[in-house]
């Protein structure tokens, strides 16, 4: 037996790796161009959620400040009809 028959299916058989090796390639550049792009959408999302969390708080102080207002308007309300001479 000799050596010359192996080599044109060892030579296939390097070519079809290489070929695989080059999808595969590919497919971890693809894979990574969505991962950073995902990684950009979140960051996104991260800046979007703090920018509501701070319209929350803004308005989470001013209800706070009418419900004082109602609240005093109530008290003052009751003290003048109760001590009304």
């Amino acid at each position: 037996m000799s050596v010359q028959p192996w080599e044109p299916p060892i030579a296939r058989l390097t070519g079809a790796l290489e070929q695989i090796a080059d999808r595969l390639d590919g497919l971890d550049r693809r894979v990574d161009g969505i991962d950073r792009r995902l990684d950009g959408f979140e960051q996104r999302m991260d800046h979007r959620f703090a920018q509501v969390d701070a319209r929350f708080a803004q308005v989470d102080v001013k209800f706070t400040w009418l419900i004082g207002i109602v609240i005093g308007t109530w008290v003052t309300t009751m003290l003048a009809i109760l001590l009304h001479r």
